[in-house]
């Protein structure tokens, strides 16, 4: 039998995830005028925000509740952004920034992975499917830089 403590810790992690994600490019959408840097960033927030979604409705059928980031890594974030972006709003620079923060993204998919071996095929399939998302994701950053 699996144990409910990894399936959900797992699936706590894609609602983190994503939620880094989603609020991420949130804050950096306002920085930019290229329209084509909007454009994908939009496009990424959109599977994001279908991701997260799905991370929430599989934590409701096992009745547990999402937790989400917390305030002080949306703190955290913000505050590194703004220091990384108050003499640098070019495309460059954000899509830089992005990329590295897709590739952490992918990193905290695969410790997920090895942390919570047991959680079930339906969470590890999100997790694979959160992880190819952000692999892609930063490859189209690089593009950007």
């Amino acid at each position: 039998m699996q144990k409910t403590s990894d399936n959900e810790a797992m699936l706590q992690e894609i609602v983190q995830n994503t939620e880094m994600g989603k609020n991420t490019l949130d804050e950096l959408m306002g920085l930019t005028y290229d329209q084509k840097l909007k454009d994908e960033m939009m496009r990424q927030k959109n599977e994001y925000r279908r991701l997260n979604q799905q991370a929430h409705t599989a934590l409701d059928a096992i009745g547990a509740q999402a937790k989400g980031q917390s305030a002080a890594a949306r703190m955290s974030v913000s505050m590194g952004i703004r220091t990384r972006t108050m003499l640098d709003k070019s495309t460059r620079n954000l899509a830089t920034m992005l990329a590295e923060g897709s590739g952490q993204g992918v990193l905290d998919c695969k410790r997920a992975e090895t942390d919570y071996p047991q959680a079930s095929p339906g969470a590890h399939k999100l997790m694979e499917e959160l992880c190819a998302f952000q692999t892609g994701a930063e490859q189209t950053w690089r593009e950007f830089v």
